[in-house]
């Protein structure tokens, strides 16, 4: 058996565990094309043992990647549980890549609604009000539109004020909806359209951010720079 140099973890869907397994695993191949010379594995919490599974593959040293948005509750307490002793290093999460906002910023403005009204940034937030979940997009927006020269950023949330519902009709012009989130499940084909749709929203519905050009290939890049700079401390 092959042993895995890095996995990349994704919360995955408990309604539905083996179509995130798949989604997640076509993500994989995109990231895999980019032609990384480390062997890369994939798991979401949410399919049972799929973590664990993988874990038993993981190089002593690997290298753990959360596809989260920010390093809230999931990758600090539910990630950190599962994880254990295991011998690994986990990286900066996904939505907190320094790199990420050039990258968003360089991929609006090769869409077709860029320029045509403001952008709606939509993400997921917190019903029981904890700070960090709303916090980290709201803070992506400010730096988002100051990356655009200005560009007006609105952010709304699933399940916390402004409702994306409620900013949506509040800017009727919005030209753009770009979904914060990882992975393109439940809360994005469904949450997310049912509000816009609520609030006729007529602009363009961007897919999630890590579907956005760039994205695989910066992903394939950092784990590839990551992984070789602990190879060099692990043989100091």
């Amino acid at each position: 058996m092959s042993q895995l140099d890095a996995l990349i973890v994704a919360h995955g869907q408990p309604s539905a565990p083996d179509e995130a397994e798949g989604a997640l695993a076509s993500f994989l191949a995109e990231i895999e094309s980019h032609g990384t010379d480390c062997t890369l594995g994939a798991a979401t919490l949410a399919a049972p043992g799929k973590l664990e599974r993988q874990l038993e593959k993981l190089r002593p040293g690997g290298l753990i990647y959360p596809l989260f948005m920010s390093d809230g509750w999931f990758v600090k307490t539910n990630l950190a549980k599962r994880l254990g002793k295991a011998p690994v290093k986990v990286m900066t999460p996904f939505g907190m890549d320094a790199e990420l906002i050039s990258l968003t910023a360089n991929a609006l403005r090769g869409t077709a609604g860029f320029g045509k009204g403001p952008l709606l940034l939509v993400a997921h937030g917190s019903a029981s009000g904890r700070k960090a979940p709303a916090q980290v997009p709201l803070d992506f927006g400010k730096r988002l539109s100051d990356a655009l020269a200005g560009y007006p950023v609105h952010v709304g949330f699933i399940e916390q004020e402004p409702l994306i519902s409620d900013v949506a009709r509040s800017v009727p012009d919005a030209g753009l909806c770009l979904p914060f989130f990882a992975m393109e499940g439940d809360h994005v084909q469904t949450d997310v359209q049912d509000a816009l749709k609520s609030a006729g929203f007529v602009g363009e519905l961007l897919p999630a951010i890590s579907r956005l050009t760039g994205i695989s290939q910066r992903i394939a890049e950092s784990i590839q720079a990551e992984l070789g700079g602990f190879s060099q401390n692990s043989a100091a």
